[in-house]
């Protein structure tokens, strides 16, 4: 007779590893430098969440740190020339997201922040997500759900002392981001290709002074990422350095690599970075028994198609079209289906995880 020595884990901790393992499944296009890379990424960062689901302790980790009225940053900025000179559909989706997170499940105020390049295509997508866009005075004030949004375009001193005052003046209990470009060591960062950013002469705004911002005041960080070029991929740069094609030796004179250096309290690799910020909401409706925080199918086509007609391209694609990482929107939306099929099921009561949850 086999034995099968299974460990015991909790209801939630079941639905976190399945939404977990559906975000890491791998369809990207063929032959792009991020294929077959993800498992290993992921499986480092598990480590340093303790072996644990990262959607679920992402989505305890923000319920537990933010309050109706408070601030969360959100982040996302992959706009840079030749390649994608209004940013990627890859980010502001799952900011949009995440915004919802923030806003119907916490209770709390998202602050959309980005580089200028990417912020229309972002602002789109958060207001398909269901948001208004309104200032900071009349956001605190309205009881409406809304999101402010901020435009980063600096660079050096003025980058950090902006990140500072932003800080300062907005207090955010979190501060989370998706595909957004990150330093290597030597502080330059790069495309997934391997080459540099600022490569056309354009110098690409220091929104990693806000991670630095918030480490130093013990605010929580959070780093959804693909590749490894990402903010927050600092957390797990030695993995990244030994799996992903130019992230140790780069294609620019720097020859230190695209693997970023900024780390993050919570690392979250996905197959699609925009997945990753979708799991964090899934959980967060799981844990607040609101499946519907997370956005249907019709509000997923929505999101992807306003950040295209904002001008964002795919950036497998290489064009403006109603897709991210060269997944169409029919292959997003049966996604999101089947991840508000997981944490509807868990909340059921049917199944082992529900099973399980009932006995705990």
């Amino acid at each position: 007779m086999i034995e099968w020595n299974i460990p015991k884990i909790t209801g939630e901790e079941a639905t976190g590893w399945n939404v977990d393992r559906l975000v890491t499944v791998e369809i990207k296009t063929g032959g792009r430098p991020g294929r077959c890379i993800i498992f290993p990424l992921y499986e480092a960062a598990v480590k340093t969440v303790g072996d644990r689901p990262i959607s679920l302790v992402a989505a305890e980790r923000l319920i537990e740190q933010v309050k109706p009225g408070d601030t969360v940053v959100l982040m996302t900025g992959m706009g840079a020339m030749p390649f994608m000179p209004r940013g990627e559909t890859d980010g502001p989706s799952g900011v949009a997201s995440l915004a919802r997170a923030v806003s119907f499940g916490l209770k709390a105020l998202p602050l959309v922040v980005t580089p200028p390049r990417d912020f229309e295509a972002v602002c789109g997508a958060v207001r398909a997500a269901g948001l208004g866009i309104l200032e900071y005075e009349e956001a605190k004030a309205t009881t409406t759900r809304c999101a402010v949004a901020i435009p980063f375009p600096y660079i050096g001193e003025e980058a950090a002392k902006f990140a500072k005052s932003m800080m300062d003046k907005y207090v955010p209990k979190a501060v989370a981001s998706v595909e957004m470009f990150g330093p290597n060591k030597k502080g330059v960062k790069h495309f997934g290709t391997g080459l540099p950013v600022e490569g056309y002469g354009e110098k690409f705004p220091g929104v990693e002074h806000v991670f630095h911002e918030a480490e130093s005041r013990g605010i929580l960080t959070i780093g959804c990422l693909d590749v490894g070029n990402e903010m927050g991929a600092g957390t797990i740069e030695e993995i990244v350095r030994k799996v992903v094609p130019y992230a140790d030796v780069c294609r620019c004179p720097c020859e230190s690599g695209f693997a970023c250096a900024v780390k993050a309290d919570i690392a979250f690799p996905a197959s699609v970075s925009n997945w990753a910020a979708y799991a964090i909401t899934a959980m967060v409706g799981y844990l607040l028994k609101q499946p519907e925080i997370l956005q249907d199918v019709d509000t997923e086509r929505r999101m992807l198609e306003a950040a295209a007609m904002a001008g964002s391209a795919d950036g497998c694609l290489g064009a403006s079209v109603v897709a991210a990482d060269g997944i169409y929107w029919e292959t997003q939306q049966c996604f999101i289906r089947i991840l508000r099929n997981i944490v509807e099921s868990a909340l059921s009561g049917f199944g082992i995880a529900g099973q399980l949850e009932k006995k705990d």
